[in-house]
C-alpha cells in the first residue's frame, strides 16, 4: 500500500512539474494568428475573432528590416502567423509566416 501511495505521489508529482514548465514555454512563445487588415512598409495589423461572441481581437505588429516573412508575399485578407517581440511600447514582429489558402473543392 506504501508502495502505491509513493508511485501515485511521484506520477501527480510528475505531472504538475509538466504543466508549470508548458505554462513557461507558452509564455516565451509570443505568437498571434489571424486574418491580415493592414499593411503598411512599417507595421502589421492582424485581426481574429475573440473568445467573446461578436468581437474581433486586433494586434499591430511593428515591421524592421529584421522582420522575416516566409511564405510569400502579404496580402490583404490572408491568413498569416507572427513570432514577435515585445517592447516598451510596442511589439515588434520577427517571423511572419504566411498560411496557404485552403483550396476549394468542386
Amino acid at each position: 500500500m506504501k508502495l502505491l501511495g509513493s508511485l501515485l505521489l511521484m506520477v501527480l508529482s510528475f505531472a504538475i512539474i509538466a504543466k508549470c514548465v508548458a505554462a513557461q514555454d507558452e509564455q516565451d512563445n509570443n505568437s498571434f494568428t489571424g486574418t491580415l487588415v493592414e499593411s503598411t512598409p512599417d507595421h502589421l495589423k492582424v485581426s481574429r475573432p475573440s473568445a467573446v461572441q461578436g468581437k474581433a481581437e486586433a494586434r499591430v505588429f511593428k515591421v524592421t528590416t529584421q522582420t522575416k516573412i516566409e511564405g510569400g508575399r502579404l496580402r490583404l485578407k490572408q491568413r498569416i502567423y507572427v513570432r514577435y517581440v515585445s517592447g516598451d511600447d510596442s511589439d515588434t514582429a520577427i517571423l511572419v509566416i504566411i498560411r496557404p489558402s485552403a483550396k476549394k473543392t468542386k
